[in-house]
This record gives structure tokens, C-alpha cells and sequence, in this order.
């Protein structure tokens, strides 16, 4: 039996990630919170004819293509870069983790694609901040409306997997006291 709810009995000192894998997975952590929000807030507003849908729009695909790329980027440093050796944990609990992780990450990569590929076409195009790309296909209702769909429903699989993932944090911290958040602790 692994006890779940008692707190570990071997503290082992945990190597931590490197300073800046730790700023990219706050900066993420953040980020996604605030496009998440801001996605719920105009999905529900006419964007004919409210002026808050058009500026949340604008903050919510921006911010969103930052996630993009400093994901992108996380991946590649995993890479080139040995991270920490893996919490030790119970054999099912690390299996979970792992594959949580590695859900989000590929989450965290196509969220934002399905609204880039879909800004390829038609007037839609491509915004960042005050940049703007015009689509470089004709307009395609069917794959429009699959690929905003796709954006929406993996979506809210990053929400659930993200509150998974801040669960397990905080029952290592509370119920566990294991010191896992250390590793990743911005202070």
C-alpha cells in the first residue's frame, strides 16, 4: 500500500529545474489563466456588436501565440537539456504524471495551431498584438468551424489536465508534504 493521504516519511533532497524552465512554466501557468479567461468572457458576447469581444479577441489570440511560442521553445530546451531526475513516487502516480505532462505539453501546441491553421484562411488571417498577416487561403466554411471547434474542445482539455496538474501540486504540498513544489518554485 502507498499511503495516499499520509505525509512521505523520506524527505530526500529534490534537484530543482533551472531558473529559466521555471520563469517559461509560471509564465505559461499565468498566461494560460488569463487567455482562458478572456476566452470565456467574449465566447459569449456578440462580435458584432460589442467592443469589449473585439478587445478581448485581440488580447486572448496574442497572448495565446505567446504560449505558442514559449511552449515551442520549453520543448526544444527539453532537447538539448537534461532535466531533473523524475520525482520518485509510486509506480502509478509517476506514470500519471508523466503522461499528464506530456498531454499538456502537446496541448499547450495544439490549442494555439488550430486557431493559427484556421487564420491561414480566408479574411481571418493571422494577429499578433499589432501585427497582422492577412490568410493566404480562400475562405473554408466546413474546416472554419472544425478547427474553431477543435481550438474550443482541446481547450477545455488543457483546463481540466492544467487543474489535474495543479491538484497533484498542491496535495504534494498539503497532504503529501513531499517537497515536490520546490522543484519548481519560482522563489
Amino acid at each position: 500500500m502507498d499511503n495516499i493521504g499520509s505525509p512521505s516519511t523520506t524527505r530526500v533532497p529534490m534537484a530543482a529545474y533551472d531558473r529559466l524552465s521555471i520563469l517559461i512554466h509560471w509564465a505559461i501557468f499565468v498566461l494560460v489563466v488569463t487567455v482562458c479567461t478572456l476566452g470565456f468572457l467574449f465566447y459569449k458576447l456578440d462580435y458584432r456588436t460589442s467592443q469589449a469581444y473585439a478587445s478581448y479577441y485581440y488580447w486572448h489570440r496574442s497572448l495565446g501565440e505567446i504560449i505558442f511560442v514559449l511552449t515551442i521553445f520549453s520543448v526544444f530546451r527539453r532537447t538539448t537539456r537534461t532535466p531533473p531526475p523524475e520525482f520518485p513516487d509510486v509506480p502509478w502516480r509517476a506514470t500519471v504524471a508523466r503522461v499528464t505532462k506530456s498531454l499538456l505539453l502537446v496541448l499547450l501546441i495544439l490549442v494555439p495551431a488550430f486557431k493559427l491553421w484556421r487564420g491561414a484562411y480566408g479574411t481571418m488571417g493571422w494577429t499578433f498584438f499589432a501585427w497582422h498577416i492577412p490568410g493566404i487561403w480562400p475562405p473554408n466554411e466546413p474546416l472554419g468551424r472544425f478547427l474553431t471547434a477543435a481550438h474550443y474542445y482541446s481547450a477545455l482539455a488543457l483546463i481540466f489536465l492544467s487543474a489535474l496538474h495543479s491538484l497533484a501540486a498542491i496535495w504534494h504540498q498539503f497532504v503529501k508534504r513531499d517537497s515536490l513544489l520546490k522543484r519548481m518554485s519560482p522563489l
